[in-house]
């Protein structure tokens, strides 16, 4: 058997069971209000924990109980093959998370999928969280290009989820706009500037997520460079509307400067549900 081993130094999520439990129950107490929930398919963010994990946590909840889940990651560029992990499991803080075969198998024939083995943070740092909001079921876990093609990936998930009857959770993992001379992109100036520059790309972007338009997300990735992982948002966003998700939900938004207010460089996130 086949396990895909932790890539991402413990900076990026808990190392260990029991700090990982505690950080989701912590979280999951603070937004308990804000709770949503019967959703098919979500859009999270995948920075470290200590920036995003909470938006993420809110995607994670939002999700409807399922048979089994995907998560399609990104930091693919536009024209890419799509890419599947292959191995039989991957390994978590709460313990190895199966591979859905036949899912996995079925949809990475459809889109021509590529075996998986470069390190990427877009997929591993929902692997706790997939285990914690479904222990024991099995993770497909995908990655799609930046392009229009990623709409084929989600509905191949959800051809799957018809014609084999369970019930299928897809996260679709992206941050948004990457703002600083660390990130080399200051289109909106320097400082203050820059980042309220970064907000109202990170909005627009935000606002086609939620409207279910793959077109304009695409666009705005394009010409605000304000996603580094669309297409994952778009196969999340093409697997719910072919299932009939009329409904979305802006769940929780922020950005890493307000978490760490004194840095120059600023990366945006998001978290959106899509229901029936």
């Amino acid at each position: 058997m086949s396990i895909r081993p932790r890539s991402l130094p413990s900076g990026w999520y808990p190392a260990e069971r029991g700090e990982t439990e505690a950080k989701l129950g912590a979280w999951g107490r603070v937004d308990e209000a804000a709770r949503a929930e019967g959703a098919l398919a979500a859009i999270a963010p995948h920075a470290g924990w200590y920036y995003s994990g909470r938006i993420a946590w809110t995607a994670w909840r939002s999700a409807a109980e399922s048979d089994a889940v995907v998560i399609v990651g990104g930091h693919l560029p536009a024209g890419a093959d799509f890419r599947y992990w292959e191995e039989d499991g991957f390994e978590t803080p709460l313990g190895t998370v199966a591979s859905e075969r036949s899912l996995t198998d079925a949809v990475a024939g459809a889109v021509a999928a590529v075996p998986d083995h470069h390190h990427d943070n877009t997929i591993e740092i929902h692997l706790p969280m997939e285990a914690m909001r479904f222990p024991g079921l099995p993770v497909a876990c995908f990655r799609a290009p930046n392009d229009g093609r990623a709409v084929r990936l989600g509905e191949a998930i959800a051809d799957w989820a018809s014609s084999s009857g369970r019930k299928v959770f897809v996260l679709g993992s992206t941050d948004l706009t990457h703002y600083g001379q660390a990130y080399d992109f200051e289109p909106g100036g320097h400082g203050p500037a820059g980042f309220s520059w970064a907000r109202r790309a990170d909005k627009a972007i935000t606002d086609a997520f939620v409207a279910m338009d793959e077109t304009e997300a695409l666009r705005r990735a394009d010409v605000d460079g304000s996603a580094c992982s669309v297409g994952a948002a778009i196969a999340s966003m093409a697997y719910a509307r072919r299932l009939g998700a009329l409904r979305s939900r802006l769940l929780m938004r922020g950005s890493s400067d307000e978490t760490a207010p004194s840095s120059d460089a600023s990366v945006g996130y998001c978290a959106v549900a899509y229901r029936r």
